[in-house]
């Protein structure tokens, strides 16, 4: 079996920079990529979009978020192998629980500051604390 390099995309703009790094990863290590978007909010924001289309406005901000991360990772790499996963689960649960079928975990980090991270938590600390794999956190900026 063939482990992917999985990486957690929300939309951000850290998490599209992690793509670019998963990208670079799957590409020099001939693995596939793993695109994972894991949320258990509803968002609004598209629901006048989602009302057009007949479908629920997480799942379509959900397929916007992967449709851009999947042509940024194609963008450098064309041929790479890929693959989406849409999954209903909290972020850093949904990564952890991926990583036991992965050879490495990439996660952006918005790079907020020591007292936000304790009062919000951090999907990227969760992941590289209890993934099956190793992790590359990237910083934001």
């Amino acid at each position: 079996m063939d482990l992917p390099v999985l990486v957690g995309v929300d939309g951000s703009e850290e998490s599209l920079r992690a793509v670019d790094r998963a990208a670079e990863e799957a590409a020099l290590r001939g693995a596939p990529l793993r695109l994972v978007h894991a949320s258990l909010w509803e968002r609004y924001e598209g629901s006048l979009i989602a009302q057009e289309v007949g479908k629920p406005a997480e799942e379509v901000m959900a397929q916007d978020i992967m449709d851009a991360a999947e042509r940024r990772a194609h963008r450098h790499h064309p041929g790479l192998r890929l693959t989406t996963s849409v999954l209903a689960d909290e972020p850093s649960f949904g990564l952890v629980n991926e990583s036991s079928t992965a050879r490495l975990v990439v996660v952006g980090c918005r790079g907020r500051n020591a007292v936000t991270e304790l009062l919000l938590g951090s999907v990227s600390l969760s992941v590289a604390a209890r993934a099956h794999c190793p992790v590359i956190v990237l910083r934001g900026g």
